[in-house]
């Protein structure tokens, strides 16, 4: 009877997927955070045409530079656009040369075409000027940040050192949370999306509800983050890395809460309930004002992050833990 050899953890055969893969989710947020900033300075109509800027299909630098600031933003973001497009073939063209998994590559493959997706909703958003399709863009922007960084944990040296997973008590109801409070911050980025593009034909009732289901997401969120967290810290005391990541994603949690409280205050002042209860304090709102803009931004940007940070942690407790 013939012994079976003891199986062994696949090896990397290429450090260069994972480094394409860090290179994409670094230029992804970048260029999402950017793409926040043309939305905050409603700089997104600032050029009438697509794919050209203004009948350029190669818009002069000279012009460029010189050109008002709404102008610059816009063409730089699709500049970004273009860079982003370049790494995520590269990215792709390295997964099927080198990365022997299957469901990996077909992820690459799924990179680039939700790339080509995005690229030409945003097109359409700049010929059609749809709000529609301003609160898509809003939403599937974040998803291929979050498919990227997902890339960069799928190759990294460490995913592929992992032995088999460990069998821990309740470790499917710690997967089965992470993926919940993963859905949740997507929902959070979809409220934010309507909010963050009111239609000037919708009722009032409109907004408040979405205000109102964003607190209260907002809260269930926090408080199944830290719940997460210590069932983490209880159960899984052998399994550093994952106490970490939930510890980072309460972290990006409370900073969420903290630059979606100093949002509001910069749109819209202080609500009236807290002056009249808690502090009487005064703020003038200033429309695209630095500080608006940049609480408005950081505060978009930090959701992605949540999001990302929620991904990582569904994915390593799926390999860690779970079975």
């Amino acid at each position: 009877m013939k012994r079976r050899k003891p199986q062994t953890a696949p090896t990397a055969a290429s450090p260069w997927p994972h480094r394409w893969a860090w290179t994409l989710a670094c230029a992804a947020f970048l260029l999402l955070y950017v793409g926040d900033t043309v939305t905050t300075y409603s700089a997104a109509m600032a050029v009438p045409d697509w794919p050209t800027t203004e009948g350029y299909w190669f818009y002069p630098l000279p012009k460029w530079l010189g050109a008002d600031w709404d102008v610059f933003l816009q063409h730089g973001h699709r500049m970004l656009a273009l860079l982003v497009g370049l790494v995520t073939i590269a990215l792709t063209v390295a997964l099927w040369r080198l990365d022997p998994r299957k469901g990996v590559r077909w992820l690459g493959v799924a990179a680039l075409a939700g790339f080509v997706v995005q690229a030409v909703l945003g097109g359409l958003r700049v010929l059609t000027d749809e709000i529609l399709l301003a609160k898509v863009l809003g939403c599937t922007g974040p998803l291929f940040f979050a498919l990227s960084a997902a890339l960069v944990t799928l190759t990294s040296p460490r995913w592929h050192q992992s032995g088999r997973p460990k069998k821990l008590a309740a470790a499917r109801r710690l997967h089965a949370l992470a993926v919940a409070v993963t859905l949740a911050l997507f929902l959070q980025i979809v409220l934010g999306a309507q909010l963050r593009h009111v239609s000037p034909v919708e009722a009032p009732g409109w907004f408040v509800l979405w205000v109102w289901l964003k607190l209260i997401l907002a809260g269930l969120i926090l408080g199944a983050v830290v719940w997460l967290l210590i069932d983490v810290r209880r159960r899984a005391a052998a399994e550093p890395m994952l106490v970490r990541r939930a510890g980072l994603l309460v972290a990006l949690c409370s900073v969420q809460l903290v630059l979606g409280a100093a949002t509001w205050v910069t749109n819209y002042a202080w609500p009236l309930w807290f002056k009249t209860y808690v502090w009487p304090l005064s703020y003038t709102v200033v429309a695209e004002g630095d500080l608006q803009v940049v609480t408005t931004t950081l505060h978009m940007a930090a959701g992605s992050l949540c999001l990302v940070a929620a991904l990582s942690l569904v994915l390593w407790s799926r390999r860690r833990l779970s079975q």
